[in-house]
């Protein structure tokens, strides 16, 4: 399978598509139906979505991805430690929560784009070349990551006005953004791909003539986008990649980036803070005044929430804002599922990236060359602690998610010993012979 990050590559994308079958077209509708949602900041408040949005490109996505999957259903068998089994369960409670949810619409349409998801992992993980399929399905989120990011950075090159953020960036007095990807989301997406083409390199699964064209054109994207964190995810991830290859040369790194932290800690904040305030800088944008408020929520909910997906909302709604109520989400994956699911949910949810983080760390070693698909643990991980991640709704990070635990699924399938079944005894006409001619 030719692999590449350029969304331009007609190559890539066909090899993708013919490898993962038709659950490849099902995860491709929903990551497109997830991703390009608008906005509706003209009364709607507390970040909700253009219902014209909702209505022409969500709905029919889950549609056509529901039907492509009922095509040919086969569910791949599963163990009882399967991390499918943990999502199944997530997803589940999830969809239960549609009951006493307090926006039931939503949580119903989030939960069935959460089950899709799964179904799309779990038909693909059946039968012969499972892992060359899930394969595919990785290859697919990343194209379709790279497209969006690539759409709003020629927007933003072109100065069109919905892709202008009068934000700077690490390099630039401006960044990008797109009306379906924000300029926090243009660096999400650009970080992911520069580590998936490390560690695809280094996992000598990618020609260095091949690797650097491809980092370069994601260093591009990021190099436009108005994210911190994504900073943070891709120093922390080239250190664990680096690590990886060579603790010692891993160990030395992690040290030299400690010193000169130090060392220039007021320059490296000031050129982290730009031009805002000092009061909007310490409270992460306003992130702290809203995790604050989603506490005070939970207390109030803290069994079950106030149902899956609609737990920031409902937090940013009573927050009595008027700057804050234009945020989109929690910025917190974990408060989001929190308050959304209560405790039960969180705890769940929480086991799950716990687990699946040993179980990946285990399998980068004796399978590397999976490393680009492993490496992106660390991306949920930040996307979940600072943006809405695994635990908030489906996005891409869902399926990544989903690609790194059925692969480690598959993998551990794999490892397991051949049951060892008693053959049957056949006895021998030949060895009974000279008994019988002693009988004689």
């Amino acid at each position: 399978m030719a692999f590449s990050v350029f969304p331009w590559n007609l190559k890539s994308w066909r090899s993708a598509f013919s490898v993962a079958g038709l659950p490849g077209i099902a995860l491709f509708c929903l990551l497109l139906g997830a991703m390009l949602q608008v906005e509706d900041l003209s009364g709607g408040g507390a970040g909700h979505s253009s219902a014209a949005a909702i209505l022409l490109i969500r709905t029919p996505a889950i549609v056509i991805a529901f039907l492509i999957l009922l095509f040919k259903p086969r569910v791949a068998p599963m163990r009882d430690t399967d991390l499918r089994l943990g999502y199944l369960a997530f997803a589940g409670l999830y969809f239960l929560s549609t009951m006493w949810s307090q926006i039931p619409i939503q949580t119903l349409g989030k939960s069935a784009e959460l089950l899709l998801a799964g179904m799309v992992f779990f038909e693909a993980s059946r039968g012969q070349n499972a892992i060359a399929r899930i394969e595919g399905l990785r290859q697919i989120t990343l194209l379709v990551m790279s497209l969006l990011g690539s759409l709003a950075v020629i927007g933003f090159c072109f100065r069109l006005h919905a892709f202008v953020q009068n934000r700077p960036g690490l390099i630039s007095s401006t960044t990008a953004q797109a009306p379906f990807l924000s300029g926090n989301g243009l660096g999400y997406v650009a970080s992911a791909l520069v580590l998936v083409v490390i560690a695809e390199w280094q996992a000598h699964r990618l020609r260095g003539s091949v690797a650097l064209p491809q980092l370069l054109y994601a260093l591009a994207l990021f190099s436009v986008s108005a994210s911190r964190t994504s900073f943070g995810i891709l120093l922390l991830s080239v250190l664990l990649v680096i690590f990886k290859r060579s603790k010692v040369i891993g160990i030395l790194c992690v040290g030299g980036v400690g010193i000169m932290g130090i060392l220039f800690s007021t320059e490296i904040v000031t050129r982290l803070q730009g031009h805002q305030a000092s009061s909007s800088f310490v409270t992460l944008s306003g992130r702290t005044v809203v995790w604050t408020a989603a506490v005070r929520q939970f207390q109030q909910y803290p069994l079950l929430g106030v149902g899956g997906g609609v737990g920031g909302k409902t937090v940013i709604s009573h927050i009595g804002n008027l700057y804050l109520e234009e945020m989109s989400s929690l910025h917190n994956g974990f408060l989001e599922v929190l308050t959304g699911l209560g405790i039960i949910g969180f705890l769940l949810g929480t086991a799950l990236l716990v687990i699946a983080s040993f179980r990946s760390w285990t399998a980068w070693n004796l399978h590397p060359e999976f490393a680009g698909t492993y490496v992106l643990i660390i991306h949920v991980w930040m996307t979940t602690i600072m943006s809405t991640g695994l635990l908030g709704w489906m996005g891409y990070e869902v399926a990544i998610f989903l690609c790194i635990i059925t692969n480690v699924d598959l993998v551990r399938e794999l490892a397991r010993p051949p049951a060892t079944i008693p053959r049957p005894v056949r006895w021998s006409t030949g060895a009974l012979e000279p008994r019988r001619q002693a009988a004689g």
